[in-house]
Parts: structure tokens; C-alpha cells; sequence
């Protein structure tokens, strides 16, 4: 067991710390004084979030820390903060740890009792959440899904039967053909919203079916990252057999995820007793 006191004065310290996804007059006044005070900004991108940082006034020293380095760099960075350094780590946009390698940097930072303390900010799927006219209660948030077809379409199964609205991104160049996989297996009126450029000028909400909106960007090319959001399935969900949650079990479990992962997926997205379904998994 652990209890963190955040505001305590311990010298080393890691701050999570949110920066904007388009807009710049989104960073907020505690953001910018800890970016401004930090002795380091860990960041994914040195490059993309120095612009960002010159922009709003922020010349601090960066050092890199991404997907390609970062079990070699958290150590190096966890020391830093042993000797009494204060680290401010940074996103190329958005919430750091959301759908980049900042929870490596946080799990050491917890295994050597160094504290971490998150700042409230900008993230781009709860942006396009709560101007989807989904409800936003519960949500599932799956990031960056499989590029192939075949190892999305588990994903969209889940998706067509959930009970909660499904959010995801997508590159522009593959939004078209992640839409029609998408097609294929929800019904042609399930209703969807594609957001891009979120905060930006030329930020813009797709609101329509499937199948409305996979016309529209087969004729009009799609610019910006997009955050992609399902209704919920508000059917009464039929009753699936136990033989037919371990199909979508070992569907998951093709695409990467593990056993265990892929049960406790399954059998919460299907209303089933957990244990009930690893016991009929392992039987079979």
C-alpha cells in the first residue's frame, strides 16, 4: 500500500501536465507556471512541442522521451528526480499518458515512491465526447485501434453490442477504409460522429449514420485527426452462448491481447460472470 500527498514538499517530483490539442489560449495559468518552473520537460516529440512551448512563452530545458527510448530513459529520469529534480512531462498534445508511453515514467516514478501529480487539461476524446450527443455515461475509449480489417473487426463487434458509447482515433488517410470495415458490421443506422481538428479553426463535427457518413468522406477527403465515436447499442441485448463468447474471447486474444484481458473484456461487455467464463474458456 501507498498514500501520496501531492502537495507536500518533496523536491523530486513528476508532473503530468496537459498541453493544447489545437487551440493555445487552452493552456491554463497552472499548466504554463509548472512548464515554467519544472527544471526539465520530459516530451515525446522535442521538435513539435518546442513551437508549441516558444509560442506560449515557455524556453525551459526539454528532453526526449518517447515510445523508441523510454525503458531505457525512465531510469535516467527516475534518478533526476531521486537527486531532487522536478520533471513536467509533456504530450505532443493533449493529456501525457493517454495514447503515448508516459505510464512507463509513471509506474517508476510509483515503484521509487517519488510523486506524481496530474494537472486537468485539454484530451481530445473527451472533447469530441461531450459534444457527440452520446451519452457519455459510461464510455469506453479503445485510442488507436489494429490497422488491418481483420484484426478491427473483433473491436467493432464489441463496439455493436456495448451498451456505451465506443471512442477511437484515426489518421485521415485511414479513415475511409476504417469507416467501411465499420460499416460492415454495425447496422446501417447506427448512428456515429467523426470530430476533427478539434479546437482548431477548422474543427468540425460528422454527425449521421454509418452509412451516411462513410458516403460523405468517400467523396469528400478527409483532413485532421479524427476522433471516431459509436452510440451505444440501445437494444436489448440477446442472450449470447457461452460458445460464442469464446469465439469473441479468441478473437481478441489473435489480435494481441491477452487471455486473461480478452475474458474480462468479453464477459463485462456481455453482462457475464467473469469466473463463469474462465472456467468454460479453460474447459474447452
Amino acid at each position: 500500500m501507498q498514500i501520496q500527498s501531492s502537495f507536500k514538499e518533496e523536491k523530486g517530483k513528476l508532473y503530468l501536465v496537459p498541453t493544447p490539442i489545437g487551440n493555445l489560449e487552452d493552456i491554463t495559468l497552472r499548466a504554463k507556471r509548472i512548464l515554467q518552473e519544472a527544471d526539465y520537460i520530459a516530451a515525446e516529440d522535442t521538435r513539435t512541442s518546442g513551437i508549441m512551448l516558444d509560442k506560449i512563452g515557455i524556453h525551459n530545458k526539454m528532453v526526449a522521451f518517447h515510445k523508441f527510448n523510454s525503458k531505457q530513459k525512465a531510469p535516467e529520469l527516475v534518478q533526476m528526480m531521486k537527486e531532487g529534480a522536478v520533471i513536467a512531462e509533456i504530450s505532443d498534445a493533449g493529456m501525457p499518458v493517454i495514447s503515448d508511453p508516459g505510464y512507463i515514467l509513471v509506474q517508476e516514478c510509483i515503484k521509487a515512491n517519488i510523486p506524481v501529480v496530474p494537472l486537468p487539461g485539454p484530451s481530445a476524446f473527451a472533447t469530441a465526447l461531450i459534444a457527440s450527443g452520446f451519452d457519455a455515461q459510461p464510455f469506453t475509449y479503445y485510442g488507436f485501434l489494429p490497422r488491418k480489417a481483420s484484426e478491427q473487426k473483433p473491436y467493432f463487434e464489441a463496439m455493436n453490442q456495448a451498451q456505451a458509447t465506443a471512442i477511437f482515433y484515426e489518421a485521415p488517410h485511414r479513415l475511409t477504409k476504417t469507416l467501411a470495415t465499420l460499416a460492415s458490421v454495425l447496422d446501417d443506422d447506427r448512428q456515429i460522429v467523426c470530430a476533427r481538428e478539434l479546437t482548431k479553426i477548422h474543427e468540425e463535427f460528422v454527425r449521421g449514420s454509418v452509412k451516411e457518413v462513410l458516403e460523405h468522406f468517400e467523396q469528400v477527403d478527409p483532413r485532421g485527426e479524427f476522433v471516431v465515436l459509436v452510440s451505444p447499442n440501445t437494444n436489448e441485448a440477446p442472450k449470447v452462448s457461452m460458445e460464442e463468447l469464446v469465439k469473441l474471447v479468441d478473437q481478441l486474444v489473435a489480435t494481441g491481447a491477452s487471455k486473461k484481458d480478452a475474458i474480462k473484456q468479453v464477459a463485462k461487455q456481455n453482462d457475464v460472470s467473469k469466473n463463469d467464463l474462465y472456467d468454460f474458456y479453460h474447459q474447452g
